[in-house]
């Protein structure tokens, strides 16, 4: 989906948005970005996970950490400028997924934390 197709979709959606590092102090500074200017409202850093890929005509596998981003559809194209500002990647992944279930009672409170 392009950053205009994004950002014509309903806004007040809940939404995850992914992406990875093999940084801790990336990650946190991501992390810690998101939820102090209230793009998210919570981020989670897990791992290592394991990433297999090709770069640059090579097969990589390397150890990352993978932050889960919740927020709302209105801040994903701002989410994914801040990335790719902070990030140790040139081409770092970001990925968006829409939520269309789960517990409205967190919804809820992610949309509060949200500007």
């Amino acid at each position: 989906m392009s950053e205009q197709e994004l950002s014509q979709s309903n806004p007040n959606q809940i939404a995850m948005v992914l992406t990875t590092t093999d940084s801790q102090s990336v990650a946190e500074a991501i992390a810690s970005e998101l939820v102090s200017t209230k793009l998210a409202a919570c981020v989670q850093i897990d791992g290592p996970i394991k990433s297999v890929y090709v770069w640059e005509d090579k097969l990589n596998s390397s150890e990352e950490l993978r932050l889960s981003i919740k927020t709302t559809q209105a801040k994903v194209v701002a989410i994914i400028e801040l990335i790719k500002k902070l990030h140790n990647y040139d081409l770092p992944q970001v990925i968006s997924i829409p939520i269309s279930g789960g517990n409205n009672d967190y919804f809820e409170w992610v949309a509060n934390h949200i500007q």
